[in-house]
């Protein structure tokens, strides 16, 4: 049986989550629109879900739009809200995830302005001289992610939030999708107008998520027809899932400090075990990060081949590359943070949950023992 180590991808559905959305599933038929029994059910359960998000973030219940996911809510907080800026002047990091990455490139080559918040080494933005950087051009729309999902590490975004609103920066975006469920999340002290989240990141069913927005925020529907969501995403809700995404929340909240301690302790047992192999690096260890998220590089290992092998030892983990038309390229993420491209391909991620155990993360160091160990000698010694 395979050992899953790859949650920031994707976590395991909660059973407890399963529970609340199998009766709507098969037992409850209606449109939450409807003023029949059912559909009165059905929008109980929708409407039950929204205030568990709601306290997950810290926020009201009529701040959380639901979408089909964290894609959607990224693009929605995008494109929803740059019609509203005089001049679209738009800013984000070059390491936050595709999903806000392509839609402002687009807008970009339709003729917004777009400039970038540099990392240092460790992929964090600084501080020092931010003042600066948003000074000239001056953004009106600001997006920065609070976890890196490849490498975990934490943004400032309250720090940064602070810094922008007194450089006149009128509308910021947090895509939390990776912070939430892991450590503590809370919208308002962060100081933005728009966060995203996705349910399957910490135990909610695939193709659900929410878009959290401040009260008052002009706000452009992108799909209409209907007046769901308070009228700012249109279409029938989708009860079950909306449910399970609720009951995963009310879950996360419940549960963190526990949770927060024990994937930092499968952390920290990995990253000791793992440096004793020769030349491993750890991208952003010296930066906070999430306590579930190990990305690293065996200087002397392909990535992808790596990621093959423990695959076939039965260990599901991430690779560090992307794959286009047969040509492989390192992570756009070390890509900006500095990192040597041959090390880069190099790069497997390891992100922990709670279904896994040290024992566990025993037997994957054991695993990645073997390998190296069946390499040439003088590949290995190559390393050092």
């Amino acid at each position: 049986m395979t050992v899953y180590f790859d949650h920031n991808a994707s976590s395991p559905l909660l059973p407890e989550a399963l529970e609340v959305m199998l009766p709507l599933f098969s037992g409850r038929h209606g449109n939450a629109s409807s003023l029949h029994g059912s559909g009165r059910l059905l929008r109980s359960a929708i409407e039950s879900a929204r205030d568990q998000v709601a306290r997950l973030v810290g926020v009201g219940p009529q701040q959380v739009i639901f979408t089909s996911g964290g894609t959607e809510a990224n693009n929605l907080a995008l494109k929803g809200t740059v019609d509203t800026c005089a001049s679209p002047s738009l800013m984000s990091s070059p390491i936050e995830h595709a999903s806000l990455l392509e839609p402002l490139r687009q807008l970009q080559r339709k003729g917004a302005q777009l400039s970038w918040l540099e990392v240092d080494a460790s992929g964090r933005v600084a501080l020092e001289g931010l003042a600066e950087r948003l000074a000239e051009p001056q953004p009106e729309w600001l997006s920065l992610q609070r976890a890196n999902n490849e490498t975990g590490v934490l943004q400032p975004v309250a720090e940064v939030a602070e810094i922008a609103r007194r450089q006149g920066v009128r509308l910021l975006h947090c895509d939390a999708t990776q912070a939430a469920g892991k450590i503590p999340l809370d919208f308002n002290e962060l100081g933005v107008d728009l966060m995203t989240l996705s349910a399957h990141k910490f135990g909610g069913p695939q193709g659900m998520g929410a878009l959290v927005i401040r009260p008052g925020l002009r706000f452009e529907a992108l799909l209409a027809g209907g007046p769901q969501e308070q009228q700012r995403r249109a279409g029938t809700e989708n009860a079950a899932l909306i449910a399970g995404f609720g009951k995963a929340a009310e879950m996360a909240q419940n549960q963190l400090p526990e949770r927060q301690a024990f994937l930092l302790e499968l952390r920290t047992h990995f990253e000791a075990r793992l440096k004793e192999i020769d030349g491993v690096v750890i991208f952003g260890e010296a930066a906070e990060r999430l306590p579930n998220t190990c990305f690293f590089a065996i200087p002397f290992y392909h990535g992808e081949t790596l990621l093959m092998e423990l695959d076939k030892a039965g260990f599901a983990l991430a690779s560090g590359s992307a794959c286009h038309s047969e040509v492989t390229r390192p992570s756009h993420v070390l890509t900006a943070m500095g990192v040597d491209e041959d090390l880069a391909l190099n790069a497997v991620r390891a992100s922990f949950g709670m279904e896994n155990s040290l024992q566990q993360v025993d037997r994957l160091i054991d695993a990645l023992h073997n390998r190296i160990n069946q390499l040439p000698p003088a590949l290995r010694q190559h390393s050092g």
